[in-house]
């Protein structure tokens, strides 16, 4: 009679302790987190902070705009002026209108030193490439307008290898290559030539590669009319 009781009391006891600890693991206060999942939690909640912060400043920016787009309404004559500002503005940026300021012309050109036993004649060679890196790391370094053999590059602009010529808005352009930037001079001639600089790199390589600091430089507008023939505004 006293094993009975005794096995009841453990069993019993066994169960009671088994409810407690798996309601202790369910009530979300004793669940086991790992150090990533927090930090994962920590980063998300802290790029949340950061698109409130974007938007709430998006908002006032708006709301600035908007003051001044009435008062100038207000005004006569004033809120036509303000259109024509913004007009040209965005005539600048989007290159329909030749442009000018100091910046580098930068001359790109094909190796003329002697080829390795074995080696690819493309490595001497200026390609499509070469150009596109180039115009990426005058970008990065605060190029505001940049132009390839008098070519304005626009959001349209395509750069491509052509047989021994290189594609350009429709055009086919031949050895050397003068890539011209307007912006800060210095800081766009320093990113070029720097040790880890991609024209450094071209001429480690034995192609022709130049940089020359210019006061005043002239590019031109976008020749053409760009279409957009998809895409359409999001009301």
């Amino acid at each position: 009679m006293k094993t009975r009781k005794l096995f009841i009391f453990l069993a019993c006891l066994v169960v009671g302790f088994s409810l407690t600890v798996q309601a202790r693991m369910t009530n979300g206060q004793h669940l086991y987190v790992s150090a990533k999942v927090i930090d994962d939690l920590k980063t998300t909640i802290e790029s949340e902070h950061q698109d409130i912060d974007n938007v709430r400043q998006l908002a006032a920016d708006t709301a600035e705009e908007l003051a001044e787009y009435e008062k100038a309404y207000a005004s006569d004559g004033d809120f036509e002026a303000k259109l024509r500002q913004e007009l040209e503005y965005y005539k600048l940026i989007s290159g329909a209108v030749d442009v000018r300021g100091e910046g580098v012309s930068v001359t790109i050109d094909d190796g003329t030193r002697p080829l390795y036993e074995g080696e690819d004649p493309n490595n001497v060679l200026v390609h499509d490439a070469d150009l596109l890196i180039v115009i990426n790391e005058l970008k990065s370094a605060g190029a505001e307008a940049v132009a390839i053999n008098g070519q304005r590059i626009a959001n349209t602009t395509e750069v491509s290898c052509s047989g021994y010529t290189v594609r350009i808005n429709d055009q086919f352009f031949a050895r050397p290559f003068r890539i011209e930037a307007i912006g800060d001079a210095t800081r766009m001639a320093a990113v070029l030539v720097a040790p880890e600089g991609y024209g450094t790199l071209l001429k480690d390589y034995g192609l022709t590669f130049e940089v020359e600091i210019k006061d005043d430089i002239l590019i031109k507008k976008i020749e053409g009319q760009t279409r957009y023939n998809y895409m359409e505004k999001v009301e």
